[in-house]
């Protein structure tokens, strides 16, 4: 039998932002759904909203060189640097909720060359749109200054785009309301947000009203250390079924 070929992770991470699957769902039965939850994250509670991820790639490129040569003088690597530096100095607010990372580099394959093209990443989150936008802005002056200082070009590629997912006077929505009383029955105190970052924002972008819940309790996202707790999903799952129950009215 063929191998199946490996996904790179980039691939897999564009999957997740664009959420195809859930956004296809959606298209073919909108008119059939009335609510939509998304099982994620969230033992305790649960989120109403989702928040917008726009992903980047930024290279600089120049003419690279060898370690040696005196033309070019500069690796493409310099002005990734300056720019990283300066980035890292902007206003990221914390209302609204908005993050802003720089997780991958990338340069020469081998050590004594002169990059001819260097890039990072740029994930910026935000639940408001003009805040992604803002910052977009702010970035992008920041790589043409720089390329220009060098003499140097920028190109960027949009890795994933997805908008802030927000239905206006949700919170007080029928499932919303439900959900806390759900999980207040249950004996929690829900922390109630408007940050999801899963499938349900692909329910809300549609105008259907959504929530994004979990079964257990987890830590570390992301981490060498991400974990969960067994023993308290016997609780997670039985709110999750009563707050099915409850949504379809039965007593």
């Amino acid at each position: 039998m063929p191998k199946t070929p490996a996904i790179p992770n980039e691939r897999k991470s564009v999957s997740r932002t664009t959420m195809n699957g859930a956004r296809a769902f959606v298209a073919e039965n909108k008119g059939k759904i009335d609510q939509y939850i998304a099982l994620d994250g969230g033992y305790e509670g649960f989120t109403y909203a989702g928040i917008g991820i726009n992903w980047y790639r930024h290279h600089f490129i120049g003419p690279g060189g060898h370690t040696r040569s005196q033309t070019p003088p500069y690796s493409a690597s310099l002005p990734l640097a300056r720019a990283i530096d300066r980035i890292y100095q902007l206003r990221v607010p914390s209302k609204p909720s908005s993050n802003l990372n720089i997780g991958m580099l990338g340069g020469s394959e081998v050590v004594n060359a002169k990059a001819s093209d260097a890039w990072f990443t740029v994930d910026l989150r935000s639940t408001s749109n003009e805040v992604i936008a803002d910052l977009e802005r702010q970035i992008q002056i920041i790589l043409n200054e720089e390329a220009a200082r060098v003499g140097m070009k920028v190109r960027t590629d949009i890795i994933g785009a997805s908008p802030a997912a927000v239905i206006p006077g949700h919170r007080e929505s029928y499932l919303v309301r439900i959900s806390e009383a759900v999980h207040r029955v249950m004996g929690f105190d829900p922390p109630i947000g408007n940050a999801g970052s899963n499938n349900s924002s692909a329910a809300l972008r549609e105008g259907i009203s959504s929530i994004s819940t979990g079964a257990g309790p987890c830590d570390g996202a992301h981490s060498l250390a991400e974990n969960c707790e067994i023993e308290p999903l016997y609780k997670g799952i039985k709110k999750i079924m009563l707050l099915e129950v409850a949504l379809a009215g039965m007593e």
